[in-house]
């Protein structure tokens, strides 16, 4: 029997687990689920067929892959956390006759896609709409685009050119207080000024990081999940985000323009596209994931399983004709809000 392999992930794993084995219950499949963590994580684990360890370290994962591989008769697997590392093996890994998916199917993508300035440039070069970034190495350069700004009134923000999960991220607004940032730092919202002093505290020539500033845009946010294969676009959902709800669409300009990019970018596997529209509904892209998000799920409430689709083409289950089906029939457009929970571990 065949088996497909999630390994550790930044997000979703456990959903793209549970809904790998929805879709295979549905259709009636023989297929085994394998996923592995590298630390103690039994709630994402313990939810598929079989349930392994990784090594902490890069030098055992070789090893590790072809006795896992070999063992359960591995057909595909998914990367996750450490695509990157994955890309640089692919030659070993698919050698072992397994199916290797890690967002991309090059080292050169992963890179742009990882650099935010990068990014925006290659997309722009490609004449597709994407937010303007500069990237700021020092403390000059960061007052020269503070004054840049200031002058022209326009609203900005900032994050790391390098980095995950928004972290980083701020508003550059100068009508909010001086404490705006610690009374309610979710907000995201620092005046320039709080923020250069800050800086200013921690270096008085080159940044820590090198960072990239943009202008901010107001208008409504979405997150287009897709399942891509070698830039073909064979299923996608679009979540607008609207505060704590989230719209399930499948058409647009944010959404067709997600799907350009992913294209272009020639994206290969559970990818996700972020837009955001300016203050006339016009949509721009802000970045692409290589990996799945931690909503890709939530295209379950609209009848589309995107991690099951996945699952199913790399196995070899469904033809392409059937996965694009799959991906549009039974959509009912749909809203949905994320709640906490908990699971019981002993």
């Amino acid at each position: 029997m065949k088996s497909i392999w999630f390994m550790e992930g930044l997000s979703s794993q456990r959903d793209i687990i549970v809904a790998t084995i929805e879709a295979r219950q549905l259709l009636g499949l023989s297929f085994r689920v394998i996923a592995s963590h590298r630390s103690n994580r039994p709630e994402i684990t313990s939810v598929a067929d079989i349930s392994l360890v990784e090594p902490k370290g890069d030098a055992e994962r070789v090893e590790f892959i072809k006795t896992v591989v070999l063992e359960h008769n591995v057909a595909a697997i998914l990367a996750g956390r450490n695509c990157r590392w994955m890309e640089e093996h692919r030659r070993d890994i698919e050698a072992l006759g397994v199916s290797l998916t890690t967002g991309s199917t090059s080292l050169d993508t992963h890179s742009i896609a990882d650099d935010k300035v990068k990014y925006a440039n290659y997309m722009s070069q490609h004449g597709l709409s994407v937010v303007p970034s500069i990237q700021i190495d020092t403390i000059k350069e960061l007052k020269n685009q503070f004054s840049l700004k200031e002058a022209v009134g326009e609203l900005s923000c900032i994050k790391p050119v390098v980095g995950i999960y928004g972290i980083g991220f701020w508003i550059l607004d100068p009508s909010v207080s001086p404490m705006a940032a610690f009374n309610n730092p979710d907000n995201r919202r620092v005046t320039p000024k709080m923020y250069l002093s800050a800086m200013e505290q921690q270096t008085t020539h080159k940044l820590p990081e090198p960072m990239v500033i943009m202008p901010y845009l107001p208008g409504r946010e979405r997150s287009v999940d897709m399942v891509v294969e070698n830039g073909e676009v064979i299923a996608a959902v679009s979540r607008r985000k609207e505060g704590a709800i989230q719209y399930i669409e499948q058409s647009g300009e944010a959404f067709e323009l997600a799907k350009s990019c992913a294209h272009i970018m020639q994206a290969d596997g559970l990818v996700n596209v972020q837009t955001r529209d300016d203050a006339d509904g016009k949509p721009y892209l802000l970045e692409i994931n290589m990996r799945p998000s931690g909503g890709v799920c939530y295209s379950l409430s609209c009848g589309i399983n995107l991690s099951g689709i996945f699952a199913l083409r790399k196995l070899g289950l469904i033809d392409k004709e059937t996965a694009i089906k799959m991906g549009t029939e039974g959509f009912q457009p749909t809203a949905v809000r994320s709640v906490s929970s908990v699971i019981t571990l002993a």
